[in-house]
């Protein structure tokens, strides 16, 4: 058995540093990897466009309850998705050189986050040009305009951030990229049934939202913009009523477990070679 080499803190951050840079290299000299990327957010925000009730948030009616309740799931979903999309092929796609590197002394840890640290940044930026772009036809009206846009954009990273972290450690569990379609496909579908927002979630459907991230973040969204002062009576969210701060909380804590998760797999995976 030979077991993989073990370097120092000091070497291991020098291995992240050489891999962060050198996947940004890998997305601006491809532009099949580039142009998906650039994409994806301009093609989302013209679908928003086309289909928001634009005057859902200035009215705050019962009547535009579901037009609001329509914008936020898809900003959070399209968010949930992005990061879904550019994370679930990573890992399995590199795993023979991943094999080669980690055991010529490459830290796993390392990799690891310097994947999650390139498509992080990757998800900032798209999350910020849907949101932004969003502003151009919609006003959400906030009650606290500040409390609002930060919150509203955070619940939207860290929601890209979360699935991406989940892809991650999907990518981490397989061998081949063409295997990923199923779990994929998995992710996305909770996403939009376990979010708590078009579809009521009753019985034990109703505990899983609280893993969902797609439902934290809308539940953020929603909590800044007021939704449930607009028709009590007729309309009300549990989730909805807690501090954006425990969203945002959650959120970030699941995109650090699934981190975690994927650097136990792959240090498991690779703990020694025969």
């Amino acid at each position: 058995m030979k077991t993989f080499r073990r370097h120092s803190a000091r070497m291991n951050l020098m291995h992240y540093r050489v891999l962060v840079a050198r996947y940004f290299r890998q997305i601006f000299s491809s532009l099949g990897t580039l142009l998906p990327l650039a994409l994806q957010a301009p093609v989302m925000l013209v679908i928003v466009w086309l289909v928001a009730q634009k005057d859902a948030f200035t009215l705050k009616t019962a009547d535009t309850l579901t037009g609001a309740n329509v914008i936020l799931f898809m900003l959070i979903v399209m968010s949930a998705l992005m990061g879904i999309l550019n994370s679930y092929r990573e890992i399995c796609k590199e795993r023979e050189i991943l094999s080669r590197e980690v055991f010529g002394g490459l830290d796993v840890a390392a990799y690891v986050l310097s994947k999650f640290t390139v498509l992080s940044i990757v998800g900032l930026v798209q999350c910020a040009v849907l949101f932004a772009g969003t502003l151009i036809f919609i006003d959400f009206s906030y009650p606290e305009p500040v409390a609002g846009y930060l919150c509203s954009y955070a619940a939207m990273a860290l929601t890209n951030l979360s699935v991406m972290a989940a892809g991650l450690f999907v990518s981490a569990l397989l061998k081949k990229s063409e295997s990923a379609i199923l779990p994929v496909l998995f992710i996305i579908i909770v996403q939009v049934v376990f979010c708590d927002s078009l579809i009521s979630l009753n019985g034990a459907a109703g505990w899983l939202r609280y893993v969902t991230p797609s439902a934290w973040g809308i539940a953020v969204m929603s909590h800044v913009c007021g939704i449930n002062d607009w028709a009590p009576q007729l309309f009300h969210k549990e989730m909805f009523e807690l501090d954006p701060l425990i969203g945002i909380g959650v959120l970030a804590v699941l995109a650090a477990l699934f981190i975690a998760a994927t650097i136990l797999r792959l240090k498991r995976a690779y703990r020694r070679k025969d």
